[in-house]
C-alpha cells in the first residue's frame, strides 16, 4: 500500500501499534507471574517446628542403622552396604570417640 504523507491515519495507526504490542507482552508477563503466585499458594505449607518433629517422628519409628545412637548397628552380615569387614574394620580401628552417637535429637 502506498502512504501519502498527507494521510493522519496511517501515521497513528503505526504509533499506536507499537505501545499495544508492548502492552499486550506486559499482560502476557502479569499474567504468567499470576499463574505461578497461584500454585506456589496452593503448595502445603508446614511450619519448621512440625517439620522438625515429622522427622523426629519418622527417624524414631522408622530403622535406620545410620543412626546408631538410637538403633545401634546392623547385626553382622545383614549390611548389604558394607564391603569386607576387615578394610572396614582395619580403616576404623583407630578413631574413637567419647560418644556412640553422632548427634542429639530433642
Amino acid at each position: 500500500m502506498h502512504r501519502c504523507e498527507s494521510d493522519p491515519v496511517e501515521p497513528k495507526m503505526a504509533e499506536l501499534e507499537v505501545p499495544i504490542k508492548i502492552q499486550f507482552l506486559k499482560l502476557k508477563r502479569i499474567n504468567e507471574l499470576n499463574k505461578r503466585l497461584r500454585e506456589e499458594i496452593k503448595r502445603e505449607r508446614i511450619t519448621a517446628s512440625n517439620s522438625c518433629l515429622s522427622i523426629i517422628d519418622y527417624s524414631t519409628s522408622h530403622r535406620d542403622y545410620t543412626l546408631p545412637g538410637i538403633w545401634g548397628h546392623p547385626p553382622p552380615g545383614s549390611n548389604p552396604f558394607r564391603g569386607s569387614t576387615r578394610g572396614s574394620q582395619r580403616k576404623y580401628a583407630g578413631h574413637q570417640s567419647e560418644s556412640s552417637t553422632c548427634c542429639v535429637l530433642m
